[in-house]
Formats: structure tokens, sequence, C-alpha cells
């Protein structure tokens, strides 16, 4: 099925068209703008035996919806909601030297990360130890250097795991209604979305070093030091080179390789490509050249890049989907066969039907 153009999504969709037009003022990596374009490329590359339901107008906009939902969630402002979002948009790679550790041998779980961090520093004090959850870090976020990596890796296996359901639903059809499958359906599209932001977060290069508002410490090149420089990448140079994805198309990149079994290894590759860029955009932007065709050119290569990682991803998660044989034995001992389905599908109808 053809994938209908910009154009016709804005004519034909007007939650595309409200947000298009509509950002708010607090963002971050990326605006909702480039957030949208990573989704977009990234919503071209879905393999042709992944279904055509994902293909619609409908699942498009949801999904470029979704995609900056997660920055939205720092509008509440609440302590509990910063301290478990925050630290999954980024990751400071310099702030891992710190730990004995790399980018590539940070340990696979969240938790053993974090415990590892607690040990070290509880054998390793520093006076900045006793300023944690003070202050400006009232959530308590300034302990780890971000946890990205695992934000990624743990959503991919969530949309594998909603894959799975609508899998065992769509494979014993007779014992579940439409409206069962259809909400199975409709949690793979939100985690998707949801996945699409922290995979975005994850090419632009301010979100892979603690140089993320300007160049800190010592400081030799003479790199900008403006705690603006981050809101500048999100969004003001892509206003300010009106970066399109209309203009991406043809230049966009068919989807990583990202596998069920090397998934955390390739995830690690994806950050480390983003943090090697880190120091050549001080340059472009210490040149001037930010502001030029050159530095247009090194972020459209991010947002595409992004686009290509995220098409990856959302297909290993597809190929990591099976039955569910604790679910089967649910729905055999719960529900009868089409009958019972019939039946159940008319009290569906009915009740949306009063609404």
């Amino acid at each position: 099925m053809p994938i209908p153009s910009a154009h016709l999504l804005l004519r034909f969709c007007p939650m595309l068209i409200l947000l298009l037009i509509a950002w708010p003022d607090t963002a971050s990596a990326w605006d909702e703008e480039g957030h949208a374009i990573v989704t977009l490329l990234a919503h071209d590359k879905i393999p042709s035996d992944m279904p055509d339901w994902l293909r619609t107008p409908k699942v498009r906009s949801r999904l470029v919806y979704l995609s900056s939902e997660p920055d939205r969630w720092r509008g509440q402002h609440n302590a509990h909601l910063d301290h478990a979002n925050k630290p999954d948009h980024y990751l400071d790679v310099e702030g891992l030297t710190q730990f004995g550790l790399t980018l590539q041998t940070m340990p696979l779980l969240r938790r053993q990360f974090t415990d590892h961090i607690a040990e070290h520093r509880a054998g390793h004090p520093t006076a900045e130890d006793k300023t944690l959850g003070q202050g400006r870090d009232r959530d308590y976020v300034k302990h780890v250097p971000g946890l990205l990596p695992y934000e990624i890796a743990e959503i991919q296996w969530t949309i594998a795991a909603s894959w799975t359901q609508l899998k065992t639903y769509e494979a014993h059809a007779d014992r579940v209604s439409p409206a069962m499958i259809e909400n199975a359906k409709e949690n793979i599209v939100y985690h998707m979305g949801i996945l699409s932001h922290f995979v975005g977060d994850g090419s632009q290069p301010l979100h892979l070093t603690h140089h993320h508002n300007g160049w800190t410490g010592e400081n030799p090149n003479g790199y900008t030091t403006d705690s603006s420089f981050h809101a500048f990448i999100d969004d003001g140079v892509v206003s300010l080179h009106r970066i399109s994805y209309d203009d991406l198309i043809d230049r966009s990149k068919a989807a990583r390789k990202v596998s069920t079994d090397d998934y955390w290894k390739e995830i690690a590759a994806y950050l480390q490509e983003t943090n090697n860029l880190v120091e050549p955009l001080y340059q472009l932007e210490k040149s001037g050249e930010l502001r030029r065709e050159k530095g247009k050119r090194f972020i459209e290569d991010r947002l595409i890049d992004g686009g290509a990682m995220l098409a990856g991803v959302w297909e290993a998660a597809f190929r990591g989907a099976h039955l569910d044989e604790f679910r089967v034995r649910r729905l055999k001992e719960r529900y009868p066969r089409t009958p019972g389905r019939k039946r159940m599908a008319a009290k569906e109808n009915a009740a949306t039907s009063m609404e």
C-alpha cells in the first residue's frame, strides 16, 4: 500500500495539522517538528510484511503526535514523574568514566546500572554526593548520567509484547472480540509512538554528552558556553534552515539493522555514533557554518539517521513477537468459540451505539 504524501496527510488529518502549527514553549531534544520528521521517515520504511493497518493516515498521524508525548510529561512538574522520566531522555557518555564504564560496557539491565553507580559512590564519596536530591535536584536525577539506552531497549520489548498479544488474539480470533483485537493494535501504536521520541533523542548529539547546555569544563578550543545552545539545536536550527520532512524523503535511509539478539550492542553503537558528533557540532557553531549549508546538512543527517534507527527498532520489535501459550490457555478456559465471541461483539456494538 503506498504511503500518502505529506500534503495529503495535512489535508486529511486535522490532528497532524494542529500538531505542525502549534508547538509548545517547553521542548527538549528536537522540538516537536524534529520528532515528527524522524517518525515520518521511519514510517516510510516499515517493511512490506508488516500489516497494512500500520500504514493508514490515522496511524501515521497518531505516531507523529505520540513522538513528543514524553516531553509533554515534563510540563506536569511533578517530582515523581520527573524522577522516572527525565533521565530516560539522555546519556552523558563522559559521565560514565567516573564509574569505570563506557557505552559498550554498560550493564544489560537498568537496575544493574544504578546499583553499580550506587556501589561506586559508596566506595568513592565526593562533595557532589551531598547535593544529590537537594536544590534544583529535587527530583533526584543527578545521581545517574542518564538512562536513554535502557529506555530504548525496554520499549522495544514492550512493543514486541504488544505484537505477541495481537498475534495470539489473531491466531484465536474465534475466541476474542473485534474490540480486543483493536485494543491490541492500539497498544502497539501507542508504544511505537513513545519509542519514536527516545530514538529521536538518541540522534541529537547534545543528548549524549555532559556538554548539553554549552561546553563545560576546560575549553581550549573556545567552544560556545551559551546555555541556550541546546534549544537552538532542538528547534532554532531546524526553523532557521526550514528543514521539513518533504525535503528529506529522497535522502531517507532504509531501516537500520537491529536484531532480537544483539539489540543492546546495536543500540549502544547507534548512541556512540551520535556521541562522536558532539565536538563536530560545536566546531560548526564556532566556525559559523552551523547557520549555513554545511550545518543544515549536518542536522538533516541526524534526523535521517534517527528515522533509520527507529524503523529498525520497530521492525526488531515486530520480529520479536511469538504466540503466548499462557494467554492461549486462558482464552480456551475463559472464552467459548465463535457464538460466545459474537455475543461479546454484539454487546460492544450496542454499548458503542448508546454513547
